[in-house]
């Protein structure tokens, strides 16, 4: 009977907690959160017109809203934790700083076009995002991240020259088809819901063996690691060269069962 009594005491404190905690949020903050999770992005992203192409992502595909290195949920997402976004003053190594920092939502508004509308990389622009939508997220972010600023990273923006030769390292290197299969549904499955089936990124495993095996793991080796035209590169302190490997060996293992 303590032990019930202790318990249901516990579970009252947290559950109070968490309440204290959403009566804080401001409405505005509030608003960011709803639009964190929301690739509608409130219904102001339209399906397949002029206004914009919804492509089904929404930030939290890519990015957790809250400690991931300290509280893992087992998800591997191609962007870093919002928190501490508030405290980074740029976005996109660099490419966005100063004033537009905040008014491109610390970054998002890059993400804003081009992940959730299908704008290409060259032709965004970050402060398209409403502002009241910029302000939301801000909001969000610096409710959730207090005085934490989040962990500590560099980004690399790779060219083209530097992507190939990522890519041919990677595909070379030799890598564990089991680990493989559990970095895929970890890191993969948002866009790739299983390598057999499409969702917002394409099928990889098809009906035939492809012509030439060593050319294709190249080739997804060079968008892992230097990314697509909708898919975010994935950073070494995200999937490291081994982790990439042993994806590529789960892959082509389940294409070269399609043979037998």
């Amino acid at each position: 009977m303590r032990k019930f009594v202790a318990f249901s005491l516990c579970s009252v404190l947290i559950v109070g907690f968490i309440l204290l905690a959403h009566a804080q949020m401001s409405d505005k903050a509030q608003l960011g959160r709803e639009l964190f999770h929301d690739p509608t992005f409130k219904g102001t992203i339209k399906p397949g017109t002029k206004e914009g192409f919804s492509t089904g992502l929404s930030c939290a595909n890519c990015h957790a809203d809250f400690d991931d290195t300290a509280n893992p949920d087992g998800l591997i997402r191609a962007g870093h934790s919002v928190i501490g976004v508030p405290h980074r003053g740029e976005a996109k190594g660099g490419m966005i700083k100063g004033a537009d920092f905040a008014r491109a939502a610390g970054g998002g508004g890059f993400c804003y076009e081009h992940f959730l509308q299908k704008v290409p990389g060259n032709k965004v622009n970050p402060k398209a995002i409403p502002a009241e939508h910029a302000e939301a997220l801000m909001a969000y972010f610096e409710f959730i991240s207090g005085d934490n600023k989040g962990p500590e990273f560099e980004i690399a923006m790779l060219d083209d020259t530097a992507k190939k030769a990522a890519g041919e390292k990677l595909a070379a290197m030799n890598g564990d088809s089991e680990k493989g299969w559990e970095l895929f549904g970890r890191a993969c499955v948002t866009c790739h819901p299983t390598p057999y089936k499409a969702g917002i990124g394409t099928r990889l495993i098809g009906t035939r063996a492809p012509r030439d095996m060593n050319k294709l793991m190249v080739r997804w080796a060079t968008k892992i690691r230097g990314g697509g035209f909708l898919m975010p590169f994935y950073a070494p302190d995200i999937l490291s060269d081994q982790d990439i490997a042993d994806i590529l060996a789960f892959l082509r293992q389940e294409l070269e069962n399609i043979k037998k």
